[in-house]
């Protein structure tokens, strides 16, 4: 199994392009970066050709990419995919550019390159360049079967732009209706099927709702190329029946997302942070000792505060444990 499409919880399923000359450098008077067949647009995050006119004749948006030739990992940088227009006077045509260059400049007519989405970040995703005559290209091949672009699998759709932004009104709307800390049978069938899609609009929009800073240390770290350490845990986890309503979120640290998952610690009725007795006893939780009965910080919008009935939960079941 070529590692870089190995199945994993932490991607996407793949789909492709197979490079054509003015993708490379081979073409004369090409313009740089390559470009995204209409096909591909369902797959990356949606830009709306509306918004581009004579006044406005590009829109775009940056995304994190990794980007590997073959199995090695070149760069992690962010690449510019855009909708041109030449000034309003063509039809509009996707292409990506700036950081793509270190895949861009090794790449030659007939490559094939390979996109995943990350299951956590609606915008990064992994770019794989397989050249031809490799064992990696063979195999990619053998499930391109011949087609310039698509899916690598037709029964096995990526997810899709209408995915996304069904899931982002669904769960958008879901804070307006009664908070239950478990979801019923039935919801949680009906998720499983589009799971990535959930998981990652979840954790976009609780990361916006916290200023993608940690709701009990307020720190807030990230890289100068805007890369964010914060992570939106799950108050209820999924696997003990919790959903996906933001008022089942909170953004932490990692480290302190750990923690709240182990049930090192908990939020009291007054929003609180509370450390329970076995795990002060052990004396080696400094760190945690100086934020018991620190007060959390909240949502920026009210109705997506996290509920206090999945914090309960989350006391009786994951954290009294440490209590006895």
């Amino acid at each position: 199994m070529i590692s870089a499409l190995s199945e994993s919880s932490d991607w996407d399923r793949p789909f492709f392009k197979r490079l054509a000359r003015n993708d490379t450098r081979e073409s004369r008077g090409h313009q740089a970066g390559m470009v995204v067949p209409r096909d591909l647009w369902e797959f990356l995050p949606g830009l709306d050709e509306e918004d581009t006119s004579a006044l406005n004749p590009t829109t775009e948006e940056y995304l994190r990419a990794d980007l590997y030739l073959g199995d090695e990992l070149l760069d992690s940088r962010w690449i510019r995919y855009q909708l041109q227009t030449w000034g309003g006077t063509r039809a509009p045509e996707a292409r990506i550019t700036d950081g793509f260059a270190p895949l861009w400049q090794k790449a030659g007519e007939g490559d094939i390159l390979v996109f995943q989405r990350s299951a956590k970040e609606l915008s990064h995703f992994k770019l794989t360049l397989w050249k031809k005559g490799t064992e990696g290209f063979q195999a990619i091949e053998k499930l391109a079967e011949g087609r310039r672009w698509g899916p690598l699998s037709a029964s096995f759709l990526p997810a899709q732009k209408s995915s996304f932004q069904a899931a982002k009104k669904e769960i958008g709307q879901q804070i307006n209706t009664p908070f239950r800390a478990l979801g019923n049978e039935v919801e949680r069938r009906a998720s499983s099927g589009n799971r990535i899609v959930r998981d990652a609009v979840f954790r976009e929009l609780v990361k916006r709702e916290y200023g993608r800073s940690c709701a009990v240390t307020g720190i807030r770290l990230q890289t100068p190329d805007r890369l964010y350490e914060v992570e939106a845990a799950h108050i209820v986890p999924l696997n003990r029946g919790g959903t996906d309503d933001l008022r089942n979120g909170i953004a932490l640290c990692q480290s302190l997302h750990w923690a709240f998952d182990q049930g090192l610690f908990g939020v009291s009725t007054e929003r609180k942070v509370h450390i329970p007795r076995r795990v002060k006893e052990t004396g080696a939780h400094r760190f945690l000792m100086e934020l018991d009965g620190a007060k959390i910080a909240e949502a920026k919008n009210e109705p997506c505060r996290a509920h206090p009935e999945a914090f309960a939960w989350h006391m009786d079941q994951i954290v009294r444990r440490w209590e006895v």
